[in-house]
């Protein structure tokens, strides 16, 4: 794992923009975020669009919004000054940030290359026999055993 300085660390931000920051397109959006990284003295790393979602609920009357993920490297007492800017301008609905000193090199670069990266869980081994066990049932099935393997009690009757 690279070592990092004390005055800079790599974080990773999730931004929520709003329809009408991408009004004008997507490379709007982004340069927008890079431009609040960049007045702070931060180092992007990886920033991409990652999903374009119906929200949950309206925020700021807004029903869909556009998730932007990025990796940078800032000093930490330049977090506060970027969530200020988030909650000053009307583009940005949500932003949640996360110190990632535990992303390796090796982690990284599969970041940059795109690739969904869940460190220290293997990616499951493709075969024959796994794959044609797969089916649209299977989901199912394994639910319906598990349901069953479940014990059920009254309330109020007394356990053995």
């Amino acid at each position: 794992m690279p070592e990092l300085s004390p005055d800079r660390r790599l974080y990773e931000a999730m931004f929520l923009l709003s329809q009408n920051a991408l009004a004008e397109g997507i490379d709007n959006g982004l340069d927008l975020i890079r431009g609040m990284l960049e007045r702070v003295d931060g180092e992007v790393d990886v920033l991409r669009r990652w999903d374009d979602r119906k929200l949950a609920y309206p925020i700021d009357a807004q029903k869909r919004g556009t998730f932007i993920i990025t990796y940078f490297h800032v000093n930490p007492r330049r977090i506060v000054e970027i969530e200020r800017e988030c909650n000053l301008t009307e583009d940005v609905l949500r932003v949640m940030f996360t110190r990632c000193d535990h992303i390796g090199d090796e982690e990284m670069q599969a970041i940059r290359d795109g690739k969904d990266v869940n460190p220290g869980v293997p990616e499951p081994e493709v075969t024959e026999e796994n794959e044609e066990a797969r089916t649209e049932d299977a989901p199912a099935a394994g639910v319906a055993a598990g349901a069953a393997a479940v014990e059920t009690a009254t309330p109020g009757a007394a356990t053995p």
